[in-house]
């Protein structure tokens, strides 16, 4: 590879939507929704029927246009679900129906929740990554990510991406296949470790003993990132080749051999991805998809929170148990509401039965 073909990965620029639609949300974390009579429910999954949009005179349903009045004091708005009186708090929620994001997945293979994350919830990641507006901190260690600030918990637990890999893997039956951590990459100085082209497990060899997965059989992982940073291609976003989810193969020797180019880095030509992607963003990908992390080349640290979610039946890498021991004692658990705290206890303690 010549040297004009370094860094040449084709962009794919996803933009801070300009509109976005709203979840109503309970005490509990339950949203508000409408079930198939057009009656109001409280749901936990983060699907069609719990989209609104703001009208002059309360909400509308975006899915179906059901409209009803409603008043927001003091940011809350109280509303009659069946026998109860609720109280709601308006959320900024997705840019598009998840059914729409659903299709997008399972056609390509990816799919990118834009600004999903509450702006808290992005500073409270910034403030455990130690980047962005914390760049001046340095990481706590011997404490899991997910026990030093309720954001961790609260980006696993997003309803809409949760909803989405269940549907494309087609199992309520999740697992978490790691502790929730950050990938922080630092500016490149020409040397240094660079990550190389690869898949994910099941689909290569494991230190837990999962037989590689047939990339033809049933899915069994799905991967999400969580855009701490902006991703963008100059400051090391992750690269991709979109649609290898469906190729026969892993990635070629060819894109990581040491004499690809003149600087022994990984292959990053026209034939590679790069999605970029403003923090908050959430970007799920088939685990079958060949991808690196990118090559920094600004001059600030970049930071992604990395999760592998995968089927009943795939040993984890790590053990996630302990690390739900630790959330469970600490003081960040309080803090989460009732369907986050079933979410995240489930997605740590769920293991396969090993013979």
């Amino acid at each position: 590879m010549n040297e004009h073909a370094l860094f040449q990965e084709r962009v794919v620029r996803l933009e801070k939507p300009q509109q976005r639609c709203l979840f109503l949300i309970a005490h509990n974390g339950q949203m508000l929704g409408l079930d198939d009579d057009e009656q109001r429910c409280l749901c936990d999954e983060g699907n069609d029927r719990v989209v609104w949009d703001r009208t002059p005179g309360g909400f509308r349903h975006v899915a179906t246009g059901v409209e009803m009045s409603a008043a927001v004091d003091g940011g809350t708005c109280t509303l009659q679900v069946g026998c109860e009186r609720v109280a709601f708090t308006p959320s900024l929620g997705p840019e598009q129906l998840p059914s729409a994001y659903l299709r997008h997945l399972r056609q390509e293979g990816w799919v990118c929740l834009t600004c999903i994350l509450p702006d808290e919830v992005v500073l409270g990641l910034e403030r455990v990554a130690c980047t962005d507006r914390f760049a001046h901190l340095e990481q706590t260690q011997g404490v899991p990510k997910i026990c030093q600030d309720v954001a961790v918990a609260r980006a696993v637990c997003e309803p809409i991406s949760l909803w989405l890999i269940r549907n494309y893997l087609g199992t309520e039956d999740l697992h978490l296949g790691h502790p929730p951590g950050f990938g922080v990459l630092s500016p490149y100085e020409g040397t240094g470790k660079v990550q190389r082209w690869h898949v994910d497990i099941p689909y290569i060899p494991s230190i837990g003993g999962n037989p590689v997965a047939d990339r033809k059989g049933p899915i069994k992982a799905v991967q999400r990132n969580v855009c701490v940073s902006d991703f963008t291609k100059e400051r090391g976003a992750t690269a991709y080749k979109l649609g290898s989810h469906l190729a026969d193969t892993p990635p070629p020797p060819a894109w990581n051999a040491a004499d690809a180019n003149e600087h022994g880095l990984p292959y990053s030509g026209a034939d590679a991805d790069v999605v970029e992607a403003p923090a908050g963003s959430i970007i799920l990908y088939d685990a079958r998809t060949w991808h690196r992390a990118g090559i920094n080349r600004s001059k600030r640290k970049r930071a992604g929170m990395l999760q592998s979610f995968q089927t009943a039946d795939v040993i984890p890498k790590r053990d996630t148990r302990h690390a739900c021991a630790r959330l469970h004692e600490s003081a960040v658990y309080p803090q989460l509401n009732d369907r986050e705290q079933r979410e995240i206890t489930e997605l740590l303690m769920n293991q396969p039965r090993q013979e």
